[in-house]
């Protein structure tokens, strides 16, 4: 008698819990989207941010295809009774209001600048969708390629250069995926700026890293292809893999690595 009671109480534990776990999940930002779609079950996810599907901006696009999309703003949010929510560190702040007081749950995530901080992000979003063990077993997938990666000669400086000539110096996520590839950043600065090119060409790179996010050339990319960088050795990566930290962050890393 107590033995069956035991079993119909785990079992209506176990229920709730399942039944705990929210059932319309949106992502309010092109960097939440990766993890929703890693650590979800499609049918629980009521919305994608409007980029998510985006292959030149987004690292997970075709996971995305086929899900719902909408802007953060009240009128596109609010209709989907979400019960969990998953925002950046900028933008929506109204949805977000609205949400919150509503009694929804909102996780913020901060720009992810290293590993740590992608793994702490992977933990979070799991525990938020109720999907812990998958979240843990992402992590160990995520360190496992990591430590497969043959890093590449540490004396090679290595500049990842952007329309405009914008650049990622040290202390950020481009320069993290550097180091972790056993590459040097030749940005001469730490956090964000530009590199013109006649600085760029006085001390030029090892290899230079171009990225476009652009579906076709815009006369903001010119620059990447003047004639005078033709010497220099060139390698060109998708922007996505670079624009949010996640677990496609370490594609980014294992190509360089291997040059």
């Amino acid at each position: 008698m107590w033995s069956s009671c035991r079993l119909l109480l785990a079992f209506l534990v176990g229920m709730t819990g399942a039944e705990a776990k929210p059932s319309r999940v949106v992502s309010l930002n092109l960097c939440a989207d990766q993890f929703v779609l890693a650590l979800a079950d499609r049918a629980r996810i009521a919305a994608l941010s409007p980029l998510a599907a985006d292959p030149s901006l987004s690292a997970a696009a075709e996971a995305a295809r086929g899900l719902p999309t909408a802007r953060p703003v009240l009128e596109e949010i609010l209709p989907l009774r979400p019960d969990l929510a998953i925002a950046g560190a900028w933008g929506g702040a109204r949805v977000v209001a609205a949400l919150e007081a509503r009694g929804v749950r909102v996780v913020r995530l901060g720009l992810a600048g290293d590993f740590d901080d992608i793994i702490a992000q992977t933990r979070a979003v799991a525990e938020a969708v109720g999907e812990v063990a998958r979240g843990e077993a992402l992590v160990a997938a995520m360190e496992a390629r990591l430590a497969t990666v043959r890093r590449g000669e540490r004396h090679r400086r290595v500049l990842i250069w952007e329309a405009r000539g914008f650049t990622a110096g040290e202390a950020t996520l481009a320069d993290w995926v550097l180091r972790a590839a056993g590459l040097r950043n030749a940005a001469p600065f730490a956090g964000y700026g530009t590199v013109p090119l006649e600085r760029l060409l006085a001390v030029p790179p090892d290899l230079l890293v171009t990225l476009s996010a652009s579906a076709a050339p815009s006369l903001s990319e010119a620059l990447l292809d003047h004639p005078a960088l033709a010497r220099i050795p060139r390698l060109a990566l998708p922007a996505a893999w670079l624009a949010c930290g996640g677990p496609e962050t370490l594609r980014a890393v294992e190509v360089l690595a291997a040059q």
